[in-house]
């Protein structure tokens, strides 16, 4: 398993989306994909959707797919598939639990809420005209 070192360097800065938008592209992707369809994904394409799901979702965790809201049942299959292969050992316990996806979704809204915002335009006082 691989251990994030002090620099804060995504270790797989391939499969975490930059941002919201992207996210919803690659977990939209496949929401309906059946589990036979899923199965048959190959690592990174299932890798790039559950990532982008736990960035999505960050508040989630995979040992409690049982408690998920409804709001997200459109995920449950894919959760199932992500579950059965890190249950194969086809991918390892820093795949399944992507932390650093939630990390990184966490860092993008502080960044999010500390950049300035621009103001909306006002009209002039007309005793100003």
């Amino acid at each position: 398993m691989m251990i994030a070192d002090d620099t804060d360097e995504p270790l797989q800065p391939d499969l975490l989306p930059k941002d919201h938008a992207e996210a919803m592209q690659r977990f939209e992707a496949i929401r309906t994909l059946d589990p036979a369809a899923l199965a048959s994904l190959g690592k990174q394409d299932l890798l790039l959707a559950w990532w982008s799901f736990c960035w999505l979702e960050a508040a989630l965790h995979p040992d409690d797919v049982e408690l998920w809201p409804e709001e997200v049942a459109d995920a449950l299959p894919l959760a199932a598939e992500a579950f059965r292969r890190y249950e194969a050992g086809e991918i390892e316990d820093g795949e399944y639990y992507p932390a650093e996806a939630v990390h990184h979704r966490i860092l993008h809204e502080r960044e999010k809420r500390q950049s300035p915002q621009p103001q909306p335009h006002q009209k002039a006082d007309s005793s100003e005209t």
